[in-house]
């Protein structure tokens, strides 16, 4: 009634008046809907083409099962969820995106018959070399996708890659590039270097100075006890470290000594090899399982076969179908009379694989044939050995049996201990599931403790650490065990991981026993450690300072044999050392050819820092590479650097263009 009252009082000119106001507002909010984007669901608007949530995690987990495949037992989940390779694999689908919509702005395109030809030379789809049907279908099927969806990713990727490819292809390189390339590539470099290394004496830093100082009084007087007058060698010691030096190293360096955060944990272990109390198998079933997979065993009956091929359609007019008989029951008779099969069949088979081969068909097994043929060939036998016309959905066949090769292989008591161990093995993964199911329901039941699934299934809580990211030993030297046991479920939560694969029907589940976080080691604990530094330090800096009273008598005009050999220092010579020169130590070879050519007559002095001390080098002489006639190879091989260098910058400059001539917004919280 009350709805009804409503009706009948809107009619009038109040009921319009109500509806222009309604109207306007409405209309507006269905007009902005035309000009604004509603990109709740995108992680990112490019040009004002959206990629969204779905797209992106979709790509994303393909990705990662991608790296999965390759990485294998060396991918590592957690580093693939974290957030800047999300952001890097959104960026990269931001680049894709630039360059369909490029694409389809240069009205670039794939023809059916490239499509065809880039599919049938995927190696995953060929056998021996060739372009297999089979495999294709069964590879695709494998990964959940039908023939079109796969076809038009790939003639997706090929599109987006044609801007690429023509970059990449039209990068070259200039004479001028060819000539600096091979004058830096080929130089050669005379030097003389002498090698100062950083020494420490001696390698105890417990000795107090008054014991040094007894303990080489009491090295004298046994000399001259011995009447050994000429012996005045002393004992090598290590330097003394003064307390206040190991203190000041120790508070200027606390980054260095920070215990690793470790953990110690506890889990349980599910192997199906350890459940024990394998169930034997009845002899019955075993028989039964023989006969089953017989196939596995026992290598059928095949024959050798040629056929002639009277080629006539099944839906053809009866006149047509007899006289393809009538022709075929004539060459069986010629045939049989002692014509030369391979002769008739070269001659009058309309089969075009097998003609020019005389008919040969190879050895056929049960299952090859279609069942008129296969039933055909097998009732031949090498006395009758020619068959009468046999019909099939291809025409009329005259088959010659050739030869037979028996059936071959195991019998029931040869398989016998296999089919066994194959039931035990299966029985145990049963077993195993069960098991594994109970274990998880138990945990899931109470995900802060192990203790009820090992007394519920009478498993033993095992303990493992402590030990690092990098893991430990045991089960912690487990990469997945280890990421686990450092995954947010488990330290940071509190609860049991998720079962850990270790292999076939093998499985733990890992829980917290402590953790142990970074923390600041005591000095005490590495005071050995600090003062090895502070000698390795003041070792470096004696060495350094050597190197520039060297490299000063050296400027001077001293001989660099002669100052080698005052101070036993290793001279290091070379006429005409090269950037592979594998006789150089690696750090000073690669700081040789960073040090400035000198002139004309001149030499240029320096000293570089090694990785264990200095070196003062004396460059005399820098000859530049060149590329003579007789390089043609080196030649090419320069070119073909020069240009997959510039076609990679090059590459990476356009999309940077792309990018700059564009409107693209990140939502980087939805990532």
């Amino acid at each position: 009634m009350v709805l009804q009252s409503i009706r009948d009082r809107l009619t009038g000119i109040i009921a319009i008046f109500i509806f222009a106001i309604l109207i306007i507002p409405f209309a507006f909010v269905g007009v902005s809907s035309y000009f604004t984007s509603d990109a709740v669901n995108a992680v990112a608007v490019v040009n004002d083409q959206e990629i969204t949530a779905n797209q992106f995690n979709q790509g994303f987990q393909n990705y990662r099962r991608r790296m999965q495949a390759q990485l294998g037992t060396a991918f590592d989940p957690e580093q693939f969820d974290q957030a800047i390779v999300r952001r890097q694999f959104l960026d990269r689908m931001i680049d894709e995106e630039l360059l369909a919509q490029v694409s389809l702005d240069a009205g670039l395109a794939v023809s059916n018959e490239a499509l065809a030809e880039a599919i049938r030379s995927l190696p995953a789809f060929q056998v021996d070399g060739e372009f297999n049907a089979d495999v294709y279908q069964a590879s695709l099927s494998a990964q959940g996708l039908t023939p079109r969806q796969f076809e038009a990713d790939i003639r997706a990727s090929m599109v987006l890659n044609q801007f690429p490819s023509a970059i990449a292809g039209s990068a070259i390189a200039t004479n001028w590039e060819l000539d600096d390339y091979a004058r830096l590539q080929g130089q050669e470099r005379t030097f003389k270097a002498i090698v100062v290394p950083a020494q420490i004496a001696g390698e105890s830093d417990t000795i107090a100075e008054d014991e040094v100082a007894e303990d080489q009084v009491a090295e004298v007087e046994v000399a001259e006890a011995d009447g050994d007058e000429e012996t005045t060698s002393e004992p090598a010691v290590a330097e003394p470290i003064e307390e206040e030096a190991v203190v000041a190293w120790y508070q200027d360096h606390q980054q260095d000594y920070f215990s690793e955060e470790q953990v110690v944990i506890e889990y349980l272990e599910l192997d199906a090899a350890r459940l024990g109390g394998s169930i034997e198998p009845d002899e019955e079933v075993l028989r039964e399982r023989f006969e089953e997979q017989k196939a596995r065993f026992v290598t059928p009956e095949s024959r050798l076969a040629s056929h002639i091929l009277i080629e006539v359609a099944a839906e053809a007019p009866q006149v047509d179908v007899e006289t393809a008989r009538q022709t075929a029951e004539d060459l069986a008779r010629r045939a049989r009379e002692g014509e030369d099969f391979a002769e008739l069949a070269r001659n009058n088979s309309q089969d075009i694989g097998s003609a020019p081969e005389g008919g040969d068909l190879g050895w056929i097994e049960p299952g090859y044939m279609v069942q008129a043929f296969e039933d055909a060939v097998y009732e031949l036998n090498l006395e009758s050995p020619i068959s009468d016309p046999v019909q099939t959905g291809f025409g009329w066949h005259v088959i010659y049996l050739r030869d037979i090769r028996p059936a071959e292989g195991m019998t029931f008591t040869e398989a016998r201990d296999i089919l066994a161990a194959e039931y035990r093995a299966e029985a145990d993964e049963v077993r195993f599931i069960e098991q594994a199911d109970r274990l998880i329901d138990i945990i899931y039941e109470d995900p802060t403790t192990l203790s009820a699934a090992a007394e519920e299934l009478g498993l033993e809580v095992q303990q493992a650490g402590p030990f690092g990211r990098l893991g430990g030993e045991g089960v912690a030297a487990n990469a997945d065990v280890v990421s686990a046991a450092f995954s947010d479920l488990v330290l940071g939560q509190g609860s049991v991981s998720d079962p850990v694969d270790l292999g076939e029907n093998h499985i733990v589940l890992v829980h917290l026993r402590e953790h142990l976080p970074e923390a600041l080691m005591p000095l005490e604990q590495v005071r050995e450690r600090v003062v090895e530094s502070i000698r390795r330090q003041r070792a470096l800096d004696a060495a350094s300072a050597t190197a520039q009273e060297l490299l000063a008598a050296l400027q001077a005009g001293e001989d660099m044999q002669s100052l080698a050999e005052a101070r036993e220092l290793e001279l290091v010579e070379a006429e005409a050392a090269t950037r592979s020169s594998g006789d150089l130590d690696a750090t000073l070879r690669d700081q040789l050819f960073l040090m400035e050519a000198p002139a004309e007559g001149g030499s240029v002095t320096q000293v570089l820092e090694l990785d264990d001390g200095y070196a003062v080098v004396l460059l005399e002489r820098v000859t530049d590479g060149t590329l003579g006639e007789e390089d043609a190879l080196r030649k090419s091989g320069y070119q073909r650097r020069i240009a997959n260098a510039s076609a990679s910058a090059e590459s990476v400059g356009f999309l940077r263009m792309l990018r700059a001539q564009s409107t693209i917004e990140i939502f980087e919280d939805r990532l």
